[in-house]
């Protein structure tokens, strides 16, 4: 799948909060093709605010960003990487521990 096709494919995964399209937010930072695979980098963390309690709110709804891009690119993407853009940190996939 083509990299512009991805940023149409992601417009459907909406904002639960303000109901926008990931892309239009720019939560969706930069795709690229890596070896084979494909990097979806999103810009949560700069995002997540600096309170205990607003994290753990904020945190449900990253999740929920993360599981609605896998839902969307599962069946039309072999292989896939979701990545934090300022921290790096994984979301998907998960590693097992």
């Amino acid at each position: 799948m083509e990299i512009d096709r991805i940023y149409e494919s992601l417009k459907t995964v909406k904002e639960p909060i303000s109901g926008e399209n990931i892309v239009k937010l720019g939560i969706v930072t930069k795709i690229v093709r890596d070896n084979g695979k494909i990097v979806i980098y999103l810009d949560l963390a700069r995002r997540t605010p600096q309170s205990p309690f607003e994290m753990a709110i904020t945190w449900t709804v990253h999740a929920k960003i993360v599981k609605e891009i896998v839902k969307v690119l599962e069946d039309k993407i072999p292989e896939f990487e979701i990545i934090d853009s300022m921290t790096l940190q994984r979301y998907y996939p998960l590693e097992e521990v």
